[in-house]
């Protein structure tokens, strides 16, 4: 297996060859290179020192920074970590007897040592930062050679610095520069592009400098000053897109707005006569024709979603429910295990003779069946690969001598928008992490998938729908979740841990919006071949405001404590579910005060079922990927 060289191994040997060295060049400083005898002897502490200076690290969280990611703020908790121990040098060389000489340091190699220990250390930290920017420059180089989108930005502020430094992470995306209507910003270098003028040439830099898109990035008291300019680029198809700031999204007042888009086209095709060939063509009306009498195989037909589905489609359908296993899920807690339209099969995705087998003869299947969990993934990547992808495969195979089949519903994940998605669209592009980030093997197997079934869907016609949830929640959620750990812990008086800032924003879904969302595209035949955001936007809230209406929907006076997360946290999930709307007649009812008291009532009346201890910690907003 090939050695990785930036693990946290080999970061405290770094830090430890830092300080050894400095120690030594402390002494060297010091005495100008001629040591007295004691002195000499003291350069023998140096395995003391090591251990002294990462062990305080370690306490003060300093190995959970990722080199990569470092900034000042990292630089001065390095910094004040490094001088809590130099100030215990410092105190055992004031109050040490003589007896113990060796042990008292000079006061002057503590305060060399600790100034050449922090800037070396902080020092190899941002060396790494470059070598990540540069890598991501390389990988960009070396993309796929797609047609590159050519991006004007209107704004040369804090918002316009942030969406200019995420565009230069896409392969296909090339940033023009910038418009402010600052005369002092003019011609100025901003996150490494040109400030091109201000606003009023904004038509003439377009055409000049074949921008495809604008993308304003000015507050919204700004932008009505602009309106004869949108009109403009308007009259001369220019998209213009607005991204909102972050008080306009917390308020839940802004829109992602396209000035012009092309139209989107109909849901499926439509014969239209020879004669009439130049009469426009109208999407088909919705049909709905109840699911009755069908053979439906529903895969991770235990867990949260998949249960819940199987209770929506029991009574006049044949279910066939297939998962690893059964106990302690949440199936345990419905009347499915005793109904007698009820198949439960214990057995692997994996399984190609036992999934031909049950796939053979279903009408519908619905596919939840994977792995997730930010934690669980993390830990078993290559598992997560297979399993969620290379299980979708042998299903989707075993469906090519399946000639009554009417739906193949496949479980997606919100995650294929990436780290920030706010009011992402179907068209809105996907994003596939760093390979050097287990954490998105979830995402990068389930876009597969969702590539894989569209292939099936256009060379064979399987009629299938994509499915992304956007943070579904509700009764009887019983693994690693967000709201499960806030409930629990507030309900058992444990303090509600969310990591980070609490900043992170998230769109709620309750269980019961989402199964009716998902029926619909069994009851209507022109969803074939589509794909859905299933959310709810109104219930969108950051982590910290959602521990707050936890504790008050409990009634519990606990407290908020904050921690570091250990992978890479998504800063905003918001649908849109406008094609939802539009196509399934979807709209949620379900908001969040009163969702989130019936799933209060639920964990209070089961809170025998769950292990006080282990919800004590990681309430993690980010692991939630459905």
């Amino acid at each position: 297996m090939k050695y990785d060289f930036r693990s946290k191994t080999n970061q405290y040997l770094i830090d430890g060859a830092i300080t050894a060295a400095s120690f030594y060049l402390a002494f060297q400083i010091r005495f100008e290179g001629d040591l007295p005898a004691v002195h000499t002897v003291q350069l023998w502490l140096f395995p003391l020192m090591v251990a002294g200076r990462l062990s305080t690290s370690f306490l003060c969280g300093i190995h959970r920074q990722m080199w990569r990611y470092t900034t000042v703020g990292d630089g001065f908790r390095l910094a004040l970590a490094y001088f809590a121990f130099s100030m215990v040098l410092g105190a055992l060389r004031l109050w040490l007897p003589e007896s113990l000489a060796i042990l008292r340091l000079p006061l002057g190699v503590i305060a060399i040592e600790y100034l050449l220990s922090v800037t070396g250390s902080f020092g190899v930290r941002l060396l790494r930062h470059y070598l990540y920017k540069r890598e991501l420059k390389i990988y960009k180089r070396r993309g796929k050679k797609e047609a590159v989108r050519r991006v004007l930005l209107v704004g040369a502020g804090t918002l316009g610095t942030a969406a200019a430094n995420e565009l230069a992470k896409y392969a296909n995306t090339k940033v023009v520069g910038f418009l402010d209507d600052d005369p002092k910003k003019a011609g100025a270098r901003i996150a490494g592009y040109v400030v091109l003028g201000s606003p009023d040439s904004l038509l003439r830099i377009c055409q000049e400098r074949a921008v495809d898109e604008v993308l304003v990035c000015i507050r919204p008291t700004a932008r009505n000053s602009l309106n004869r300019l949108w009109n403009l680029c308007d009259a001369h198809s220019i998209p213009v897109r607005i991204i909102p700031a972050l008080d306009e999204i917390l308020s839940a007042t802004a829109d992602l707005v396209v000035f012009r888009r092309k139209p989107e086209p109909p849901p499926v095709p439509i014969a239209v006569p020879a004669s009439a060939s130049a009469a426009p063509v109208s999407p088909p009306r919705p049909t709905e024709q109840p699911v009755r009498g069908k053979t439906i195989l529903i895969t991770g037909g235990a867990g949260f979603i998949g249960s819940a589905l199987a209770e929506k489609l029991v009574s006049e359908n044949e279910l066939l429910l297939l998962d690893r296993t059964f106990d302690q899920q949440p199936v345990s807690f419905t009347s499915l295990r005793s109904h007698p339209h009820v198949q439960m099969i214990e057995g692997d995705i994996l399984d190609t003779k036992l999934v031909q087998e049950l796939a053979k003869n279903a009408h519908i299947i619905i596919h939840t069946a994977a792995i997730l969990g930010v934690q669980k993934v993390c830990e078993m990547a290559r598992e997560t690969m297979e399993v969620n992808f290379v299980g979708t495969s042998q299903l989707l195979h075993s469906l090519e001598s399946n000639g009554h089949l009417e739906r193949f519903v496949y479980f997606s994940t919100s995650e294929v928008y990436g780290t920030n998605s706010f009011r992402v669209d179907e068209q809105s592009p996907t994003v596939v992490g760093a390979i050097s980030e287990a954490r998105w093997s979830y995402a990068t197997a389930k876009l597969a998938g969702e590539h894989l079934v569209n292939s099936y869907f256009r060379e064979q016609g399987l009629p299938g729908v994509i499915i992304r949830p956007f943070n579904i929640f509700g009764p009887r959620r019983i693994r690693d979740h967000a709201l499960l750990r806030f409930i629990v812990n507030a309900l058992t008086g444990l303090p509600l841990e969310v990591y980070g800032d609490g900043s992170q924003i998230r769109s709620w879904c309750y269980i019961d919006d989402f199964c009716a969302a998902l029926l619909a595209t069994l009851q209507r035949p022109e969803t074939a071949g589509e794909d859905f955001n299933i959310g709810n936007p109104k219930n969108t809230y950051t982590a910290y405001q959602l521990a707050c209406r936890v504790l008050d929907a409990v009634g519990s006076k606990g407290c908020i404590v904050f921690a570091d997360a250990s992978f890479p946290d998504v800063a905003i999930r918001i649908p849109s579910v406008e094609k939802a709307r539009r196509w399934l007649g979807y709209e949620p009812s379900y908001d969040i005060d009163r969702a989130l008291k019936l799933t209060v009532d639920w964990y209070r009346q089961n809170l025998n079922f769950f292990n006080k201890g282990s919800l004590v910690s990681g309430a993690a907003l980010a692991r939630n990927s459905r």
